[in-house]
């Protein structure tokens, strides 16, 4: 993996050998040359006029859904803190806090509960912000592949799109690495990407995917903990209502304290959102976990199916290792160690290309670029 200002300062020597060559043909203005060089600069989500040339923008359907998934933004964060705070008050304050107060012999099991609790809530918080907060995984402005070995052209060009080891982005108008993704929501290509998840407001991608896999599976946990420890509250909500009924007492002997009523109604309600998430979130757990055992994406679940073999499966423990490091230690917490860092640099293909600048960055996009714009159907003439 070459650093990013090793490879600036080969781009800079390659930039100014091709200014000599073109200044020994011709001699341009200085003023040319500099709005070149900025028009370039502008390498991902800027350029609209090429992306447009090349058809990349004409789903209007897509393009307003993903406006729409983008607007929900920190609603979703709210309803998450929301829903945290619902089962956080049943469970803590309606239900277990009080007998911790009274002490007696519940009072015991009753704190080794809340500790469980909040060290679950605790792990689910830090992994979710860690998650909504991470770069799921920008491509560097100016980054290219290797050029294209004469003699594997003829075979690239028989490969499908995502196998391609030179893939080029209609929609960004730009070089994008393998197993890169464009995401229509975020407008730019996001390395190793799984999905854009509406929850997190934010991509799932090479950077945040672990963080993405221990908010699912802390969520789960502390659910089916929550659902444990409000099953003997709900179960006797029903025992209280049945008694009420079979010894007929109506009218005002049968009414309830409103701040008893209230209490119960959100024990009720917690305790079924609780089973609810907890019943979803296995599912997707599941499917995640034999995801990463064999290295892909969601996306890539779908391509695997025209590219039999799966090139990057390394073997289960390999495949699990390069998500969460090499480090045990750190598998339980949304962090990532330096080297971890480095290495999906090198597993998402960064290491495959380099960053380019100016002129030198416009030459190499510039034959893809005429390709699309001569295959779309909303090419200028």
């Amino acid at each position: 993996y070459l650093p990013i200002a090793r490879r600036r300062r080969r781009a800079s020597t390659r930039v100014d050998a091709d200014e000599s060559t073109a200044d020994m043909a011709s001699t341009p203005s200085t003023t040319t040359t500099t709005t070149s060089m900025r028009t370039t600069r502008t390498t991902r989500e800027v350029d609209r006029d090429a992306v447009k040339t090349m058809g990349g923008d004409c789903n209007v359907f897509s393009t307003r859904a993903c406006d729409a998934c983008r607007a929900l933004g920190s609603v979703m964060v709210l309803l998450v803190i929301g829903i945290v705070g619902l089962t956080y008050y049943a469970t803590v304050v309606v239900v277990y806090w009080p007998v911790v107060e009274a002490g007696g012999e519940d009072a015991s099991l009753a704190t080794g509960a809340l500790i469980a609790y909040h060290v679950l809530v605790f792990m689910l918080l830090w992994s979710y912000f860690a998650c909504v907060l991470t770069e799921a995984g920008g491509v560097p402005a100016g980054w290219t592949p290797e050029p294209e070995d004469p003699e594997e052209a003829e075979a690239e060009a028989k490969r499908s799109n995502s196998e391609k080891r030179r893939r080029f982005c209609k929609k960004c108008s730009a070089w994008k690495p393998r197993r890169t993704h464009h995401c229509s929501v975020c407008k730019r290509c996001v390395l190793k990407m799984d999905h854009h998840c509406v929850w997190v407001v934010n991509c799932v991608g090479a950077y945040n995917y672990k963080f993405f896999l221990q908010f699912l599976a802390y969520t789960f946990l502390a659910t089916v903990l929550d659902s444990i420890l409000l099953l003997s509250n709900f179960i006797d909500f029903f025992k209280d209502v049945e008694e009420s009924q079979a010894s007929g007492v109506t009218g005002s002997e049968a009414e309830v304290d409103p701040a008893e009523g209230t209490q119960l109604a959100v024990v009720f309600v917690t305790f079924i959102v609780s089973v609810a998430f907890s019943a979803s979130l296995l599912g997707f757990l599941v499917m995640h976990t034999n995801l990463i055992l064999s290295n892909m994406t969601t996306i890539e679940m779908y391509e695997k199916k025209k590219t039999l073999p799966w090139k990057y499966d390394l073997g289960k423990f390999r495949n699990f290792k390069q998500v969460f490091g090499e480090n045990i230690f750190f598998w339980f917490f949304p962090v990532h160690t330096t080297t971890q860092i480095e290495k999906l640099k090198v597993m998402t293909g960064l290491s495959e290309g380099e960053c380019l600048d100016g002129d030198a960055y416009a030459r190499a996009c510039e034959p893809e670029r005429a390709r699309f714009s001569v295959a779309s159907p909303h090419a200028k003439n």
